[in-house]
């Protein structure tokens, strides 16, 4: 049985960027803390929430004039897709126009600065 769209499912955008080793896994530690953390009536988080929260936080800092310095993608063919509120990617969209970068490298530095202001460091799986 297909549930409904709910409002927030139909207005999601995808969006597709490549990500260092590493930058996955951290978001999943940071989704599982705050979800223990929680309490009572708590709503569940997800990496998509994460993700967002993210984004949003970098487009707030250029809005405010702080000057961003946006990382470089990693080259890699492997590419994760998120899926974000449609009005969040048209930001992310306004932002890579605005500084002249791809939306990957918008993608990469906000969750870059994310997971460095909460002291949650990418670590690249070992083998």
């Amino acid at each position: 049985m297909v549930r409904p769209l709910t409002e927030r499912t139909a207005n999601m955008a995808k969006l597709d960027a490549p990500l260092p080793p590493g930058f996955v896994d951290a978001i999943q530690q940071l989704v599982d803390e705050r979800n223990r953390e929680g309490g009572a009536g708590h709503k569940r988080l997800y990496a998509r929430d994460l993700h967002e929260e993210a984004l949003r936080e970098l487009i707030g800092r250029a809005e405010a004039g702080e000057t961003i310095l946006f990382l470089a993608p990693p080259s890699a063919k492997a590419r994760k897709s998120f899926w974000i509120d449609q009005d969040l990617k048209q930001g992310v969209d306004r932002l890579a126009m605005q500084y002249g970068v791809t939306r990957a490298a918008v993608v990469v530095t906000a969750l870059h600065a994310y997971l460095e202001k909460r002291n949650t460091p990418p670590r690249p799986a070992t083998r």
